[in-house]
């Protein structure tokens, strides 16, 4: 080959990679915003009564206050420690026992009925039953929490499982796959995309439990704070517990779907 005709590989530049700027990125940046500003004319033209719906403006400056006394910071921290927990708490045996349900017939045909005849059961509707059994403390607390994450990701991983290629059990069965790698290395990676939304439903309603718990169990959260200010009318501390936890909830989500992205290279995005 002449040199003439030989083709040197460019050199890669070295240095900082930033992220492309996808439309996906550029709407979780700029929906937000648009939001808040309309939020804010609609306050100061009188659209909207400034004694309900605080100006964003109003909720920055008091947010601002509130994080420098320390009682955001605080009620923020035990929200997040809560949704933490109850999370893990309820994601993590939902995510096993869909698994074996999902493979196994027998411990199918055992638990299935169970879960139909608690799952349709208010959770509300069972905050006497748990505050009897384990009493009023922070354990109930994280077990009304993670009864929401626990059912979503039992019966979405079930039916994940169910939806596994037929073929890929045959093959892992007929090489005698030890059930550890069966789970880990068969069923697991095919039925991650389903897993993953049900993860993120169970997220939201893991969120909504705090909250909810925070309403009724205890003096300290986000929740808390939330129903307490507005008990005492003070509804712009009241709108700041809204926020942060809207903010919470849009960051958990924004990392989720990182999560999810780099867990699942292969599955295509529109």
């Amino acid at each position: 080959m002449s040199q003439s005709t030989m083709t040197l590989p460019r050199p890669r530049p070295h240095g900082l990679r930033f992220p492309s700027l996808t439309r996906e990125r550029v709407f979780a940046v700029v929906s937000p915003v648009a939001l808040l500003v309309i939020w804010e004319i609609l306050s100061r033209t009188g659209v909207l009564d400034p004694r309900i719906f605080s100006r964003p403006s109003a909720v920055v400056q008091l947010m601002a206050t509130m994080l420098v006394s320390g009682q955001l910071a605080t009620d923020t921290g035990v929200t997040l420690a809560r949704l933490f927990v109850g999370s893990i708490v309820g994601t993590i045996p939902g995510l096993l026992i869909g698994l074996t349900i999902g493979l196994f017939r027998t411990p199918r045909a055992v638990i299935n009925p169970l879960v139909s005849a608690t799952y349709g059961l208010p959770r509300v509707a069972l905050f006497p039953l748990v505050l009897l059994i384990v009493g009023l403390n922070e354990t109930s607390n994280i077990i009304m929490i993670a009864l929401g994450p626990f059912f979503t990701m039992l019966i979405a991983t079930a039916a994940a499982v169910g939806n596994v290629e037929p073929i890929y059990l045959k093959v892992a069965r007929s090489f005698k796959v030890n059930t550890r790698d069966l789970y880990l290395k068969v069923v697991l990676p095919a039925a991650l995309p389903i897993i993953f939304s049900a993860f993120r439903v169970s997220l939201g309603l893991a969120l909504l439990g705090v909250v909810a718990v925070e309403f009724l169990m205890t003096n300290n959260g986000l929740g808390y704070l939330i129903w307490h200010s507005w008990q005492i009318l003070s509804l712009g501390q009241s709108m700041v517990g809204l926020v942060t936890t809207g903010v919470i909830a849009y960051l958990l989500f924004i990392l989720l779907d990182q999560a999810e992205r780099r867990a699942l290279p292969w599955v295509e995005r529109t």
